[in-house]
């Protein structure tokens, strides 16, 4: 078979050629600038490096402000493999972050074991197709039939989405997870309220240099009725100079019906053992020693707060030994003495 136009004469075999590379020509044109595919929701252990520690700084910043355990945990999981090394490398470089909020963040995500080969929390979606303003008529049908696959995706990509992660708010797992949660051990006997899962359950991390530091906590019902706040905050200074040097922290909480704020005073083994340091805290509060695994409880009139201290290190120096908090991690679980919350 031969085609001519004008005075070429075209061959069978140049015809299919000519034919193969028109539509590969056709075909390049449409996948890559008429609609080329687009990925949407690709999890962060996909990016680049560099792109992984500014995700990650990203991810420091905003749980110094907003203070969400299971959003920080989830944030850092999704980098997987590559977690550690970005976090110790922001360590050793903050950059402009702060490294209070940079050891804070490394003391809260630490704790929290992972299953080794889990994934990340966040799913990649299929990459979808978008409408494209000009179609060439060739490839009309193929189109259509894309855009109906790709809504179809898209639709059982965002029903098979995880639910919202109460169930780790109270350290369970979630269905289809084999990780194994952050359990908190139980002192002996605990109060009636605690035995039954809690309101919330909050995390606080104090740095040496956070000379600001009062962080509360509002707690709310089932329901989203304010019934209360807790929160920790600096109870006492030793020594003179910067950064401060703090050797007994407040574990408050408030109740909106009762009439006062019950209050309790960790202390450093030092000031625990100084008469005078622990009479000056007992106006404040019961004056405790702080230890790690220690439990202290706070109850109201219709709340209960179970103080549990995860981790704590002291600082050194000229000031006495066991003096003064280097780093301490305190949890929080609130929960409602009431029948009904």
């Amino acid at each position: 078979m031969t085609v001519r136009i004008g005075s070429i004469v075209i061959g069978g075999t140049a015809l299919v050629a000519v034919a193969a590379v028109l539509g590969l020509a056709l075909g390049l044109l449409y996948a890559w600038v008429i609609n080329p595919v687009q990925w949407t929701d690709a999890t962060p252990d996909l990016l680049r490096a560099d792109y992984q520690t500014d995700y990650l700084k990203a991810a420091i910043d905003s749980y110094s402000v907003n203070r969400d355990v299971d959003l920080a945990v989830s944030r850092y999981q999704s980098l997987g493999a590559a977690g550690p090394t970005t976090l110790a490398a922001i360590q050793a470089d903050p950059g402009e972050v702060s490294p209070a909020a940079v050891e804070e963040f490394a003391a809260t995500v630490t704790l929290y074991p992972t299953t080794p080969g889990a994934t990340p929390s966040a799913t990649a979606a299929p990459p979808t197709t978008s409408i494209t303003q000009y179609l060439l008529p060739v490839c009309g049908v193929t189109l259509v039939l894309g855009l109906l696959l790709g809504g179809v995706l898209l639709i059982r990509s965002r029903s098979g989405r995880r639910a919202p992660r109460e169930a780790e708010r109270y350290g369970l797992p979630e269905p289809g997870e084999d990780r194994v949660p952050y359990e908190v051990s139980s002192p002996p006997s605990r109060p009636a309220g605690l035995d039954r899962p809690p309101l919330a359950t909050f995390r606080t991390t104090y740095t040496l240099g956070d000379d600001l530091y009062d962080d509360s906590f509002s707690i709310e019902s089932a329901t989203g009725d304010f019934l209360g706040e807790c929160g920790v905050g600096i109870g006492d200074l030793i020594g003179v100079g910067e950064p401060k040097k703090v050797s007994a922290f407040e574990v408050w909480l408030f109740d909106k019906n009762d009439i006062q704020t019950v209050t309790k005073v960790l202390m450093s083994r030092y000031s625990h053992q100084d008469d005078a340091s622990r009479n000056r805290m007992a106006a404040k509060g019961d004056p405790i020693l702080a230890e790690p695994g220690a439990v202290v409880t706070l109850e109201t009139a219709s709340l209960m707060v179970e103080a549990r201290i995860v981790d704590l290190t002291y600082g050194g120096g000229a000031l006495p030994a066991d003096s003064f908090f280097e780093r301490i991690t305190i949890e929080l679980r609130a929960a409602s003495k009431l029948g009904v919350d």
